[in-house]
């Protein structure tokens, strides 16, 4: 059902992604926390953590692309449809509503989801806590090294995304294979981002310049 409503985004094995805390990185178990938050690059996280680990995908994943509509610049999450929880996409925060929705999408084979970060521009995956997914390669001090865009005295600076922390999908492009409802939706995205003078700001248009996409 959640594969047909929506579809998937296929990440490929030896992909590198982010996670950021306070604190040095310990795995837990699906219990405890079932799932880790990661980003493709720590910029799209805006918090104050300490610290960056690098994740490595051990084998080809498929994500459920759980996008409920995007405007303009605005991703909209589908996690409050999925769980009917009243705080929407806040629901993450309750580890008994993760549990469920993990479930759910275990049943459909997924092992994961891709979703935004609490409803704006920002992305983020959120991977099934299993070490036969992943495996944290290094740890160490986060660099803010990049810059975002902005427009200074009438000039324009887009973002620069800084040599620290490579964005995989540059080198390993995903798959999306998505129901055709999102087509229209991600046309009109490329168009605001070209009409706002500050390309390849987020990370999804970064993901969506090589992606092959499919739509069923």
């Amino acid at each position: 059902m959640l594969r047909l409503l929506y579809g998937e985004m296929i990440i490929q094995k030896e992909s590198i992604l982010y996670h950021t805390s306070d604190d040095l990185f310990l795995y837990q178990n699906f219990q405890d926390k079932p799932f880790l938050f990661c980003s493709f690059h720590p910029s799209e996280y805006t918090g104050d953590n300490k610290y960056v680990h690098f994740i490595k995908i051990k084998k080809t994943l498929s994500l459920l692309f759980m996008i409920d509509s995007i405007k303009n610049i605005k991703i909209y999450s589908s996690l409050n449809q999925i769980t009917n929880h009243p705080n929407k996409n806040l629901a993450k925060k309750h580890d008994y509503v993760l549990k469920n929705v993990a479930n759910d999408l275990k049943k459909e084979t997924f092992d994961g989801w891709f979703s935004s970060i609490e409803n704006k521009g920002f992305v983020e995956v959120a991977l099934m806590n299993d070490q036969k997914l992943f495996e944290v390669i290094d740890s160490q001090k986060l660099n803010r090294n990049w810059r975002n865009g902005n427009n200074l005295n009438n000039q324009i600076f887009v973002k620069n995304w800084g040599k620290k922390y490579e964005i995989c999908t540059i080198k390993n492009p995903v798959i999306l294979n998505i129901n055709q409802k999102y087509q229209d939706m991600i046309i009109k995205y490329k168009e605001y981002e070209k009409k706002s003078n500050f390309p390849l700001e987020y990370i999804f248009q970064v993901i969506l310049e090589n992606a092959i996409i499919n739509y069923f």
